[in-house]
């Protein structure tokens, strides 16, 4: 026969499994990249960007033709390894996951050939960019949506 005694400790346990589950949901987060060649001049969007069109062009205001190069999904843990993008100009970008701080993630960016090394802080379902790698008469620009 469950007394209240046993009511309560049954529903104590279902609460602590709850959070240790909630808890390591949060030790890992998918990084979406898209690659894009951004150039000076014309006014060309490549179709497969249209659901960043508007923060492309708001953004990176002085150029008008984006191309996306390529795109990669990477699942980060906090404390495991690195994941990595190949840029077209031969180069690796590097991302590592650092955890949360609050609503946003921190995350590691190294591009090491290039010396890029930038800890970034960014929100969840929001896209945000590192750019500025000379590519082909424009620049790589790095599209980053975090999904936690």
């Amino acid at each position: 026969m469950w007394t209240r005694r046993h009511l309560l400790g049954a529903a104590l346990c279902l609460g602590l499994v709850a959070l240790g589950g909630g808890a390591s949901a949060n030790e890992g987060i998918t990084l979406d990249v898209s690659v894009v060649h951004a150039k000076k001049g014309g006014a060309t969007v490549d179709p497969a960007l249209a659901s960043i069109e508007g923060a492309l062009t708001k953004a990176f205001k002085g150029y008008g033709t984006f191309r996306k190069l390529d795109a990669e999904k990477l699942e980060l843990t906090q404390g495991g390894a690195p994941g990595r993008v190949s840029l077209p100009n031969g180069k690796t970008a590097v991302f590592a996951y650092k955890g949360a701080a609050g609503p946003r993630h921190k995350l590691e960016l190294r591009i090491p050939e290039s010396k890029v090394d930038v800890d970034l802080r960014a929100p969840a379902r929001k896209v945000f960019f590192q750019a500025g790698l000379p590519h082909d008469g424009g620049i790589l620009i790095l599209a980053l949506f975090l999904a936690d």
